[in-house]
């Protein structure tokens, strides 16, 4: 939507909010986790909008990483990949309503836990490879442990798909000594042999999520091959211990208006701010429609130069107000950092959401696709 807009006012377009990637934090990030255990390979999560990092952005820089899968969420981010000629192989990890796979041949791989999905893939989409789902404890979607050789003798018994692919998910992956984890690893295990029992071997075992990529040495007995690597590939670690971790996204904006406000003026809907002084104050076009929690009013803070600036007010739907008191040379347009991609910084991704009682992951995907997004 933003490409077409873009090409329709030419070079006349500015737009005033925009996000960057940086390619190189992202590379260091990829490679850094692909050195943590040599056995395992890393299949790049591209799901949500790349955790609202940019699908299609991310994907065509991935894309000649030689990953050996990217893994998407649903038939629609697929297609967004097929669009642009991914050569990665893409598994749908999850549910596709089954009449949906009617139309042509498709070039994906499918995460599977219920007969209705198999019934279809084997009719509509035979050439394609499924990766069997296995519920080992927390109790999503998957195929309970009880239940996995019924599941796999009608596989047997009615399609002849391949399975390439045995996942499950971990629950609490940066806790990988409790007893709950310890619970899902034998479970998994066991799915395994249950599995290799009925002579089928797949080619990639996959267990781990970014705090189960970042544990691996206590999941090595799991016999995984391939671990998905969401928020730590765009560098934030669940746990927040991991240093070599780079953030790879900064959220930027512009100032559209300066104004000075006397003692005992109010800012924002609700007057939930009052000026306790005479202030100067910055309005920018961008609120929580584009990212911006709500949770942030009259707590957060942007970044000018070096400089913090509060958020004063209610965070609205387009526009937030900051405090621009302590910048001497405030001037209209001017730069301003609203999500940082310095880890230190009181306005970074893992900051903000320390502040709002949230998760990076939140911060992340509340940011809306329309902002011009660019790799660099």
């Amino acid at each position: 939507m933003l490409n077409s807009f873009s090409k329709l006012l030419g070079h006349n377009y500015k737009p005033l909010n925009r996000i960057e990637i940086s390619k190189s934090a992202l590379k260091h990030n990829y490679i850094y986790l692909n050195s943590l255990n040599k056995k395992i390979k890393i299949a790049p999560v591209l799901k949500s909008n790349a955790y609202g990092h940019g699908i299609t952005l991310i994907a065509k820089e991935l894309d000649s990483y030689n990953s050996p899968l990217f893994c998407v969420d649903s038939l629609y981010e697929a297609y967004e990949l097929l669009k642009i000629r991914i050569k990665t192989p893409i598994l749908i990890m999850g549910y596709f309503n089954p009449k949906s796979l009617q139309t042509k041949k498709l070039p994906f791989s499918f995460a599977v836990f219920t007969k209705e999905q198999i019934i279809s893939i084997n009719k509509y989409q035979p050439q394609a490879k499924i990766h069997i789902f296995v519920d080992t404890g927390m109790h999503r979607e998957g195929v309970l442990i009880n239940e996995l050789e019924n599941f796999l003798s009608f596989i047997k018994s009615k399609t002849n798909l391949k399975i390439e692919g045995l996942m499950s998910h971990l629950a609490m992956s940066e806790k990988p000594r409790i007893l709950n984890t310890k619970r899902q690893i034998k479970t998994f295990k066991n799915a395994l042999d249950i599995v290799n029992k009925n002579n089928i071997f797949p080619k990639w075992v996959h267990f781990a999520n970014s705090s189960g990529t970042l544990n691996f040495n206590a999941y090595e007995d799991t016999l995984s091959n391939l671990s998905r690597a969401g928020l730590a590939l765009y560098g934030i670690d669940p746990v927040g211990k991991n240093k070599e971790l780079m953030p790879i996204l900064r959220l930027i904006t512009r100032i559209i208006e300066i104004k000075e406000i006397q003692k005992g003026d109010y800012v924002g809907y609700n007057f939930s701010f009052k000026a306790k002084k005479d202030m100067k104050i910055a309005i920018l076009p961008i609120g929580y429609n584009d990212g911006v929690d709500l949770r942030l009013s009259n707590l957060g803070c942007v970044k000018i130069g070096r400089k913090y600036c509060s958020i004063i007010g209610r965070v609205s739907m387009n526009i937030t107000t900051i405090d621009v008191s302590n910048i001497k040379d405030i001037h209209f347009g001017q730069e301003v950092i609203v999500y940082s991609n310095k880890r230190k910084d009181k306005n970074s991704v893992e900051n903000v959401a320390r502040l709002i009682n949230t998760i990076p992951y939140e911060i992340f995907v509340h940011l809306t696709p329309s902002t011009k997004r660019i790799l660099n």
